[in-house]
């Protein structure tokens, strides 16, 4: 027996997983930002982030443009415009229908 204890399920798809982690990435990032955390926290986070946009096709194309400017801007600086980006990526990541791939 596996020591993990969620069910698989067949209804899950590698889509939605990959939404959902890339969804606690961007809240934990966005919670990092808010609360000033050090840059010693907040760039494992970023990394993460750029990983998953780089490698995850599952991921909606606007979502993937509004993270990777998000990035940038984090490292111009920019934090308010940052968490304007964050924002407008979980919104495209949680939006009902979302599609991976582009139109």
């Amino acid at each position: 027996m596996r020591g993990d204890s969620r069910v698989p399920s067949r209804y899950v798809s590698e889509s939605n997983i990959a939404k959902q982690r890339l969804l606690v990435e961007v809240d934990a990032l966005v919670a990092a930002i808010m609360g000033d955390a050090p840059l010693s926290e907040v760039v494992p986070i970023v990394d993460r982030i750029g990983a998953a946009v780089d490698h995850w096709h599952e991921i909606p194309p606007a979502a993937i443009a509004e993270l990777r400017s998000a990035i940038d801007l984090l490292y111009g600086g920019h934090a308010c415009a940052t968490l304007s980006a964050l924002l407008s990526a979980h919104s495209e990541l949680t939006r009902p229908g979302a599609d991976p791939t582009p139109r």
